[in-house]
C-alpha cells in the first residue's frame, strides 16, 4: 500500500529538544503539525471536518514523561533514559494498534482483550500489526522513510532487556552508557514522526467518524 502523503503532516518544531506538537482531527483521526490546522484556520484535508475541538498529540501526560526522559539524558542518567525510552516506544506502538482497531470498529472491551492477549512486543509487531494492516511493520517503516528504525529499536530493546534481566547464557549487559542513551533519544524523536505517518495511513479515514458514531 502506497503511503498517503499530506503536506505539513510531520513538520514540527521539536528538533530533539522537546516533544513535538501535532494536532488531531477528532472526526477522522488525522494528525498534522501545520499550525494553521491546529489554529483552526483550515478544514481537515482528509475528511473536510470543520476546525473544531482539535486535540494535541502527544497528550500532556506523555509530554511530561518526554521532558523527564530528556532531563535524565542531559544529566548523564543514561541507564534511566534508555530504559524509559524503550518503554515509551512500546507504549506508542500499543497506542497506534489501539487506534487502528478503533478505526476498524472494535470497541474498547475488544481492543483491551486483543492487546492483553498479545502482551509481548515481538508478537504485537510480527503478528498483530500485520493482521490489522495487511503489511509487515518493517515494510511500512521502510515505505515511510524509516527503514532502519525497526532494527535499531530491536537493538535498544535487547540492550534494555539484557541490562535488566539476568542472562545466564548470553551474559548480562553491565551498563547502558551514554552512546546507548543518545541512540535512544534519536529513536524517540523518530518514533513520533513514524507514529504520525502510520496513523495517517491506517487510522485517518473520512468514514471513521461515521463508524464510531454508530458504535
Amino acid at each position: 500500500m502506497k503511503p498517503r502523503q499530506y503536506k505539513h503532516a510531520i513538520h514540527h518544531s521539536g528538533a530533539g529538544g522537546e516533544a513535538p506538537t501535532y494536532f488531531e482531527c477528532p472526526a477522522c483521526g488525522y494528525l498534522s503539525a501545520d499550525p494553521r490546522f491546529g489554529g483552526g484556520e483550515i478544514v481537515c484535508p482528509v475528511c473536510g471536518a470543520a476546525p473544531d475541538d482539535r486535540r494535541t498529540f502527544p497528550p500532556e501526560r506523555l509530554r511530561r514523561l518526554d521532558s523527564r526522559i530528556r532531563t535524565y539524558e542531559r544529566d548523564g542518567e543514561s541507564e534511566i533514559a534508555a530504559i524509559l525510552v524503550a518503554t515509551f516506544l512500546e507504549t506508542l506502538l500499543e497506542d497506534i494498534l489501539d487506534r487502528i482497531m478503533e478505526t476498524r470498529g472494535a470497541d474498547a472491551e475488544i481492543r483491551a482483550a486483543v492487546l492483553d492477549g498479545q502482551r509481548a512486543i515481538g508478537q504485537r509487531i510480527s503478528r498483530l500489526f500485520p493482521t490489522l494492516t495487511g503489511e509487515q511493520f518493517e515494510d511500512v517503516a521502510e515505505q515511510l522513510g524509516f527503514r532502519d528504525f525497526p532494527h535499531r529499536w530491536r537493538q535498544l530493546r535487547a540492550s534494555r532487556n539484557s541490562f535488566i534481566h539476568d542472562a545466564p547464557y548470553s551474559g548480562a549487559q553491565e551498563t547502558l552508557d551514554a552512546n546507548v542513551a543518545r541512540e535512544a533519544m534519536v529513536l524517540l524523536d523518530q518514533a513520533y514522526k513514524l507514529f504520525v505517518l502510520i496513523n495517517n495511513q491506517f487510522v485517518a479515514d473520512p468514514k471513521r467518524g461515521e463508524r464510531l458514531a454508530h458504535d
